[in-house]
């Protein structure tokens, strides 16, 4: 949000103001005042405030979202549990989950869980068949007949619906050129948008994700191996199999320049 205040002159405020939810809307650009709110964080928490006002109003511009970033920033969500983005993203996990959800152009607001889910695959341990398992390996959980983690529940190996997703990526911003493969089991093409995001950032928009393995792909020819080839066309034939199991493949060369 680009804006020049003139001294003397009406300062614009932000739109919709009136309707964010807030009790009363703080103007960024008036004096401070003895009765404001004193809140007492760190360095690295404000810093979190800054990257995902960042992410959004990088976001709105580049799609030409018809609304004010700082309006977004204002608005209680249910992203943060009813709470607005200035306040939760103090927080580390309602950060994640305001880049992602701008990063990803998952929409402007979404079930916390969901985004969750997309950055749980880090800590999720697999059984022998290549399904997720509890983040301590529990069994399957007799009442619901599938595992349960800090996230979501996974129904019954036979069942589990994980299959092989490779995405190729070519991404430069000027300064360095990015070429990167990745091959993991995943249920969606969403959940390994998520995984790319958390390894390579916002480029990973530019990923092309697709289920199953291509090995007639250029970039997959000049980047993945003879023998990598060969397992990753065993495992897009049967995702099941014990070589699957806790697949997570990601090969990178960048030229800077």
């Amino acid at each position: 949000m680009n804006m020049t205040a003139t001294k003397g002159a009406a300062r614009p405020k932000t739109p919709a103001a009136a309707n964010i939810g807030s009790p009363a809307y703080l103007d960024p650009l008036d004096d401070d005042r003895p009765g404001d709110d004193v809140v007492v964080t760190t360095r690295r928490a404000i810093s979190r405030i800054a990257l995902v006002a960042a992410e959004t109003a990088g976001r709105f511009q580049r799609e030409g979202v018809p609304h004010d970033a700082m309006t977004w920033m204002l608005a209680p969500l249910a992203l943060f549990s009813g709470s607005n983005a200035l306040e939760a993203c103090l927080d580390r996990d309602a950060c994640l989950r305001g880049i992602l959800i701008h990063g990803l152009s998952l929409g402007l607001d979404a079930d916390p869980m969901t985004i969750d889910a997309l950055t749980a695959d880090d800590d999720t341990a697999y059984d022998d068949v290549g399904c997720e398992l509890s983040p301590h390996g529990f069994a399957p959980d007799a009442a619901t007949g599938g595992f349960r983690s800090n996230v979501l529940s996974f129904p019954e190996p036979t069942a589990c619906g994980l299959r092989l997703f490779t995405a190729t990526l070519v991404a430069s911003d000027g300064f360095e050129t990015v070429q990167a493969f990745h091959a993991s089991l995943a249920m969606d093409e969403v959940e390994v948008a998520g995984r790319l995001y958390c390894r390579i950032g916002a480029a990973a928009a530019d990923a092309k994700i697709l289920k199953g393995f291509d090995p007639t792909d250029p970039l997959v020819a000049a980047l993945v191996s003879d023998v990598m080839c060969d397992t990753l066309a065993l495992i897009a034939a049967e995702p099941t199999s014990p070589i699957a199991a806790g697949l997570d493949v990601n090969i990178e060369q960048r030229f800077y320049g």
